[in-house]
């Protein structure tokens, strides 16, 4: 990722605006103050840099839970931020910048803050969960411009690849989303899927808790896929197979089709591997056979009151809340000034939390970059929080 190695560091007066980019505050981490996030804002897109000490220089990088895409962005700001503070710069990956055009951002790539499954558009939607090196994602793209495809990926490199690829082809029927399939599938209409892909996914044997199959994704698969409706998964670890076949087989009411060797649309470069290897590959299909009722969300992700970045300090909680149903962790806090400031949080599911922070700034208290997913696991956390903080939900 870009990142820059200067000797010491001054940070420059805010807000100030270069070359189109706005830097709007810093915040200063209220027990470690020689550590901070400076707040970015390019065009409609924000994101966080965090000034940190390493060794005997500081490190000025972007901030991973607000990191956004292309990376063209952030060195951007970090090029236009060492010619405003003028830092002796000790090292710095960001080579190139001034052949890099600051793009507007692409249509294909779609943020999870923003994703609206109203505009989803009035064709068949195929979806495939950790679409990798893209050759699958491209190809059904290509073979079915009848389709639009939507592509999950959480591997960076993988998914700027992929949209270098999409806009040198000129596909229009391609999305790809930055995010865990497990909480996108939540955002999806009831009965709105054909096809759901899931290939070669990660197996780990030693985390099976981290595993995209489950009971749990197995149940929104069936919703959001139509009646008639497939759930497709390739892989060629037999452990995860047999695992597979045991989340799939408890329904009461299922339709399971195995394949094994069989020729696929399109190979991975892993699968001609796996295949000059003489492993087995395991295709299993499990068909949607009933409509799902809608799914409604009833709720805000809203702070009502006047908050406080130093009260709330004040109270800060000692551990994390972990109920049945929900999860919420209170991790760091940052002061702009007294009032302002920024709160790093996890919350939603314990085994698969968001990481957000809630920003105060003027009148305002929001979730930063964006709001949570809409999830019930998340607004049932979101709850918690505002208790915290004494706020009526």
């Amino acid at each position: 990722m870009p990142h820059i190695n200067v000797e010491s560091f001054n940070i420059p007066v805010m807000p100030f605006k270069k070359d189109g980019i706005e830097f709007l505050w810093y915040a200063k981490n209220i027990d470690h103050p020689d550590e901070g996030l400076i707040g970015v804002q390019v065009g409609s897109v924000p994101f966080l840099l965090q000034v940190k000490p390493k060794n005997a220089t500081v490190l000025i990088k972007t901030e991973k839970v607000s990191r956004p895409s292309p990376n063209t962005l952030v060195k951007k700001a970090l090029q236009a931020l060492i010619e405003t503070a003028k830092p002796k710069v000790l090292f710095s990956n960001i080579s190139n910048i001034e052949q890099a055009k600051l793009k507007e951002p692409l249509p294909f790539l779609k943020e999870i803050g923003e994703f609206d499954a109203d505009l989803l558009p009035k064709k068949p939607i195929w979806v495939e969960v950790g679409f990798g090196s893209g050759r699958h994602l491209l190809h059904q793209a290509k073979e079915h411009p009848d389709v639009h495809l939507i592509g999950l990926e959480i591997h960076r490199p993988s998914l700027e690849q992929v949209m270098r690829r999409i806009d040198l082809e000129g596909l229009e029927n391609v999305w790809v989303v930055d995010y865990d399939a497990r909480l996108f599938m939540e955002l999806l209409p009831s009965d709105s899927i054909e096809r759901l892909f899931v290939h070669f996914p990660v197996p780990w044997d030693k985390k099976p808790h981290r595993r995209v199959i489950s009971d749990a994704f197995l149940d929104e698969s069936m919703r959001v896929l139509n009646p008639g409706g497939t759930l497709e998964l390739r892989t060629d670890s037999e452990n995860y197979f047999k695992y597979a076949m045991e989340v799939f087989a408890k329904p009461k009411n299922v339709k399971l089709t195995l394949e094994k060797n069989l020729e696929g649309a399109v190979r991975s470069k892993y699968e001609d591997r796996w295949l000059r290897m003489n492993k087995n590959i395991y295709e299993i299909h499990v068909e949607s056979l009933e409509a799902s009722p809608d799914k409604v969300f009833e709720g805000s992700f809203s702070f009502p009151g006047d908050l406080s970045i130093s009260e709330l300090y004040a109270k800060k909680p000692s551990k994390a809340w972990v109920k049945p149903d929900c999860f919420a962790h209170v991790e760091r806090f940052y002061a702009i000034n007294e009032k302002e400031g920024l709160i790093r949080v996890a919350l939603g599911s314990v085994e698969r939390p968001e990481h957000k922070y809630i920003l105060i700034h003027g009148e305002k208290t929001v979730y930063y970059p964006q709001n949570p997913v809409k999830t019930a696991t998340n607004l049932r956390a979101h709850k918690i929080l505002l208790e915290w903080m004494n706020c009526q939900a």
